[in-house]
């Protein structure tokens, strides 16, 4: 009895892991041919705010910390309200994706804050894979390459790393 409830456990372990797995497929990927995969990517700003009597702010500006981190301080973000402060950082989302050796991966960005992000793709190997380009608010952007190396491909934004970085695993084929 113990064996068959942890192998019908396993089972479902199994069977959650693949519904898991085919979620997140959906939900990152369009639909695409064999050997392609296309996922829409954002570039956005998180951010936060609260009241200096609820959280005392950093001590330390964190855009200090990393170029994809904003502060703004108490006095500075609300003059009518001088107790709050606010912090933010600059994401992609999704900010991990996954494929398979040897697939054409299609990137479709949408910017929705940030003027500039200079965006490129770093391959497992350090080499760029992908060359950067500047990309804008409000605008939609189109990248691809092979991902012809197994192991991770950077995402990279220069503008506001190293915060705003998303991985591309790409699996071995087998």
């Amino acid at each position: 009895p113990l064996e068959e409830r942890l192998s019908r456990s396993d089972q479902t372990i199994a069977e959650l892991q693949a519904s898991v797995a085919s979620l997140n497929e959906a939900s990152m990927s369009i639909a695409s041919p064999p050997g392609e995969k296309h996922f829409f990517v954002t570039g956005v700003e998180w951010k936060g705010s609260t009241s200096a009597t609820e959280l005392a702010q950093p001590a330390e500006d964190p855009a200090d910390l990393s170029r994809g981190y904003g502060f703004k301080g108490t006095g500075v973000y609300d003059a009518s309200n001088p107790d709050k402060w606010q912090v933010a950082s600059y994401v992609w989302t999704p900010g991990s994706m996954v494929v398979s050796q040897g697939d054409t991966v299609n990137l479709t960005f949408f910017i929705v804050n940030g003027n500039r992000h200079a965006t490129w793709v770093q391959a497992p190997d350090m080499s760029v894979a992908v060359t950067g380009t500047e990309m804008n608010r409000g605008r939609e952007y189109e990248m691809s390459f092979v991902a012809s190396q197994p192991g991770v491909y950077k995402l990279i934004c220069d503008t506001h790393g190293p915060s705003m970085a998303a991985s591309i695993l790409v699996l071995p084929r087998t």
